[in-house]
């Protein structure tokens, strides 16, 4: 019983961390957008990322990210050298996010997506998403593959149901509804895989298409670019 409440600890204090990454990413970016202006960055700073930034608005990306974790390395007072390859990293991230959900992925998508590299997913599973869903948006799709690894379940396993269930024609509140059931599932101790699998069931025959994963390229255990 010790085991079972550590894990869901565990699972709650990540669930937990990502939901305030959430939160940052959207509620930061737009309070700055507010005051007219990016947040406030000291000059070395700002001349340090200043390329990271241009090439990053060259391709129309949401640079106010970047500028957010600058900001984010000065208040915990990280050396500049740090908050500089902070921000590459995150650029990195935003432009391959990008170029897997091409041609024309919302901001929200893009934050969704960087969310999601950052816990692991590969590019191969957003080009996947992206060909499942067609025009409609990933945002709470990637959201929810994001919680769903973070959670443990493997990143394969993971993507392979959500691809799936985009090919179904599920609509966010079947994700929404999917992720809060496996969140309870896996705090009264099942672990996050067999949850997944279990709601699964009770989701997958009331979408409104049949359709499988394996139709994007996923159906090997090393993701491969949908044809």
């Amino acid at each position: 019983m010790m085991r079972v409440a550590t894990g869901a600890s565990r699972y709650a204090v990540r669930l937990l961390a990502v939901r305030l990454l959430m939160v940052a990413a959207f509620a930061q970016p737009a309070l700055a957008r507010a005051q007219g202006a990016p947040v406030a960055l000291d000059s070395a700073t700002t001349a340090a990322i200043a390329p990271i930034v241009a090439e990053a608005r060259a391709k129309q990306l949401p640079v106010d990210l970047l500028y957010v974790k600058a900001r984010e390395g000065q208040v915990m007072r990280a050396p500049l050298t740090a908050v500089t390859a902070a921000v590459r990293a995150l650029a990195d991230r935003l432009h391959m996010a990008h170029d897997a959900l091409a041609p024309n992925p919302s901001d929200q998508e893009l934050r969704a997506a960087v969310d999601a590299i950052k816990a692991g997913v590969p590019s191969e599973s957003l080009r996947a998403m992206r060909k499942a869903a067609r025009d409609e948006s990933l945002a709470v799709p990637l959201g929810v593959l994001t919680q769903l690894v973070v959670s443990g379940v493997p990143v394969e396993k993971a993507s392979m149901r959500i691809v799936d269930l985009l090919q179904r024609g599920a609509a966010p509140k079947n994700f929404i509804a999917l992720n809060e059931s496996v969140r309870q599932d896996v705090a009264a101790g099942r672990r996050p895989d067999e949850s997944l699998d279990l709601r699964l069931k009770g989701i997958t025959p009331n979408l409104p298409q049949s359709a499988t994963a394996t139709e994007t390229g996923l159906q090997s255990s090393t993701p491969k670019r949908p044809r």
